[in-house]
């Protein structure tokens, strides 16, 4: 594989190549053990002591330079993916493996780390992405930076590329993008709690990207899409073009159809078309032969109920809400520091309209921008699941035990607590972390109540 097509690939956040000779963890071909490596160097940090393996979790081999409790959340949080994974594409479909797997995990405290570390150690362009799966002649395996981010969106880039990790074991790189793509979207959407994965609720994001594009006409023509291949699907991502903008969300929108339309009437189609695939079949023949699309009549027949579909699809309380908290807590955070001391969530509401608040996320191919001048990003829409409607609201925080800590809070105060009432399957909230090297600094992280 040449340099210059690795570096196109990894720019897509997904790398698949030739692979690498076996799964255990991975050491550059012809380059040094990391103890012959520069002292310093992130893979010199995370080495095992000479004689020893890299840790384990129940899937995974683990690289990591987190604290060991943070190691071992999100070796957990895999882990649990993994047999999600494999319930729903390998326990409904009998999938035979077809290529080797590459359990390897590497876990970055710092984005320059990691992008040094994709660059020096396996000939790997990484900038602009939060984490992928590579298989490159010099190695393989997941690699994500935590940096600065909270745990929810790590927790969607590790979905999706841990998915990538885990299909690569059964169609190799035969998956068409749409539905590579596509798929890992579907389970980057998911929210894992303790051992249970909450899957098929779709965020607000997706589903107005998707709708605006099919209204406007501006999605893509189910042709286009379906026979896109990964050279044009990367091309689009690199150029910034409209079309890589929708290109993610409109594949998690026929996945989601796929799986779930009219009281999931074609997903039996579905894990047929997966064992096609898994077999060998082309793409578009797997898909053809699955839905019994054999006129162009019928694949314009099928777009039409998907567009129908991705029309009326409501995005779920569940994510919405757990997404709407991440955006109050960013617009929180920054208010507070500026000497606002909002109370309620009106008060709120009015210190980032004040400040102008918006806030920008990437994801896989586009990015999402919430504003505060939006009064949705407030509210939690309604949904099938909560009986009774789930609202926000502001909750101050519990004084504080001991002398110093009633001083360092009377100084330098966290900001009140963000939190749901009558959300289903559970109430969720916001879980603030002083800095420890400036205790005027916050991160947060989105918890169960």
């Amino acid at each position: 594989m040449s340099r210059a097509l690795v570096i196109a690939l990894a720019a897509a956040a997904v790398l698949l190549g030739p692979a690498a000779p076996t799964a255990t963890a991975q050491y550059p071909r012809g380059g040094a053990r990391p103890s012959q490596q520069a002292v310093g160097t992130w893979w010199d940090r995370t080495a095992p002591p000479l004689g020893r393996k890299l840790p384990t979790s129940r899937y995974y081999s683990i690289r990591s330079d987190l604290s060991p409790a943070d190691t071992k959340a999100y070796a957990d949080h895999l882990d649990v993916m993994y047999d999600e994974f494999a319930r729903r594409l390998v326990g409904t479909t009998g999938l035979k493996r077809r290529s080797p797997e590459f359990p390897n995990v590497l876990m970055f405290a710092k984005q320059q780390d990691y992008l040094d570390t994709l660059r020096t150690q396996f000939g790997i362009n990484g900038i602009g992405s939060g984490g992928m799966f590579f298989v490159t002649p010099r190695g393989a395996g997941l690699a994500f930076w935590v940096e600065g981010l909270p745990r929810q969106r790590v927790h969607h880039v590790v979905q999706h590329e841990g998915f990538h990790q885990f299909a690569y074991a059964f169609f190799g790189n035969e998956l068409p993008p749409w539905l590579n793509e596509g798929l890992a979207e579907f389970f980057g959407e998911s929210v894992v709690e303790g051992k249970r994965v909450i899957v098929g609720q779709a965020s607000p994001q997706a589903v107005g990207t998707v709708r605006a594009a099919v209204e406007q006409g501006k999605h893509i023509p189910f042709p286009d899409l379906l026979l896109m291949d990964s050279a044009r699907w990367n091309g689009n991502v690199q150029s910034q073009s409209a079309t890589a903008r929708i290109q993610y969300p409109q594949s998690w929108s026929m996945v989601h159809f796929l799986v779930y339309a009219e009281d999931g009437r074609y997903e039996p189609m579905f894990s047929d078309m997966l064992r096609r695939l898994n077999n060998g079949v082309k793409p578009l023949d797997a898909m053809k032969q699955s839905y019994s699309l054999d006129t162009d009549a019928e694949v314009s027949e099928f777009e039409a109920r998907w567009k129908k579909y991705a029309v009326e699809l409501q995005p779920g309380a569940y994510v919405s809400a757990r997404g709407r908290l991440e955006f109050l807590a960013e617009g929180l955070r920054e208010v507070w520091g500026k000497g606002a001391r909002p109370e309620t969530l009106e008060q709120l509401k009015a210190a980032m309209r004040e400040a102008k608040f918006r806030f920008t996320a990437n994801a896989h191919g586009y990015s999402i921008t919430m504003d505060a001048a939006d009064d949705a990003n407030f509210q939690v829409p309604d949904d099938a699941v909560n009986a009774k409607p789930a609202v926000i609201e502001l909750v101050a925080q519990k004084p504080p035990k001991g002398a110093k800590q009633r001083k360092l809070e009377d100084e330098h105060p966290t900001p009140p607590m963000l939190r749901t009432r009558n959300l289903r399957p559970n109430d969720v909230g916001i879980q603030w972390y002083r800095n420890p090297s400036d205790p005027s600094e916050f991160a947060f992280e989105v918890v169960v109540n």
